[in-house]
């Protein structure tokens, strides 16, 4: 007779997560949105909103730009970019 739960064998065994995956997936930010105003600057990174001076886990945002955030990890500094449109509006010829 079969189990009622069936067993993905394309799944990892459940409760077995490698530390190197968690510390992996802990560092890796996701910038997915800038939106600046003339009264505020936010941005959302991996899902939550955040503004100059928050942070998210050991990282710290420093400054919003346009088009890109300067971060500060681990005492270094970095810029995060929005990827380009993948949609982009036709021109109309001239």
């Amino acid at each position: 007779m079969a189990s009622a739960y069936a067993i993905d064998p394309t799944q990892p065994p459940a409760g077995r997560v490698s530390a190197a995956a968690v510390g992996e997936s802990a560092a890796v930010l996701r910038l997915q949105a800038i939106m600046v105003t003339s009264q505020s600057a936010h941005v959302v990174i991996n899902g939550k909103r955040l503004k100059v001076g928050d942070r998210i886990g050991e990282v710290r945002i420093l400054a919003i730009r346009p088009h890109s955030i300067l971060i500060d990890r681990e005492g270094k500094r970095e810029e995060l970019r929005l990827s380009a449109p993948i949609i982009q509006t036709s021109r109309t010829p001239s």
